[in-house]
């Protein structure tokens, strides 16, 4: 049992459950598969600071299924920015599995796993690319993204402007964010027509903000 009173043999299910997130059948079967995959390598490769099976369930998995309500079927494709071990955009691609998804993560190790990840759980329309975002080019996403998912990063605006030069138009931008953050630096950003945060119900500090940005190259 956890200090927050959660057992740690539940199901991801009776888990996820507990933080208003419905997960079952085949999602959830996918979501044990993937834990156990994290935690296993996790052990040899630093994927993550959380150990424990219900901070990862709660931290990683819940907050980003919880963004699923932020999309739509026309915000496709995703493009997760700096995907780590997987999150938002791999747990949206379980969620969500209509949804085609760029997996963007330069480090090596880290596009192994989700590499694995992939090909464990059999996701299609799940493309993994072990690039910088500088480096990117439109040829590398086609059909070109729909929506940006950012969590966990510094200089956004100097990230979304590099995203201007991979799509063209308008675009979706979903931020995972704190409190902190988005008073001090985000909700200022220019060229971001923001939408009212989204406070993630477990947590104090924790945001979900969406917005919609038009291609600063093109004006």
């Amino acid at each position: 049992m956890t200090a927050g009173g959660f057992c740690e043999d539940q199901g991801v299910g009776t888990l996820l459950g507990r933080w208003g997130i419905e997960c079952a059948g085949p999602v959830a079967q996918r979501v044990e598969i993937y834990l156990g995959l994290l935690e296993q390598w996790n052990r040899k490769t630093n994927l993550t600071g959380l150990r424990g099976r219900v901070e990862i369930l709660r931290d990683l998995f819940a907050e980003s299924f919880l963004a699923a309500s932020l999309l739509t079927a026309e915000d496709g494709p995703l493009l997760d920015v700096g995907s780590g071990a997987g999150f938002p955009g791999m747990a949206l691609k379980i969620y969500r599995p209509e949804l085609t998804v760029y997996l963007l993560e330069p480090r090596r190790k880290r596009a192994g796993f989700l590499e694995t990840v992939r090909r464990r759980l059999g996701l299609e329309g799940a493309a993994v690319i072990c690039k910088r975002l500088e480096e990117c080019r439109p040829s590398d996403f086609a059909p070109a993204p729909g929506t940006v998912t950012l969590r966990g990063l510094g200089a956004v605006g100097t990230k979304l402007t590099w995203c201007d030069r991979l799509i063209q138009g308008r675009v979706k931008v979903v931020l995972f964010t704190t409190r902190r953050i988005w008073n001090g630096e985000m909700r200022q950003l220019p060229g971001v027509d923001w939408a009212a945060p989204i406070q993630v119900p477990w947590s104090r500090q924790r945001l979900l903000v969406s917005g919609t940005r038009e291609n600063q190259c093109s004006t």
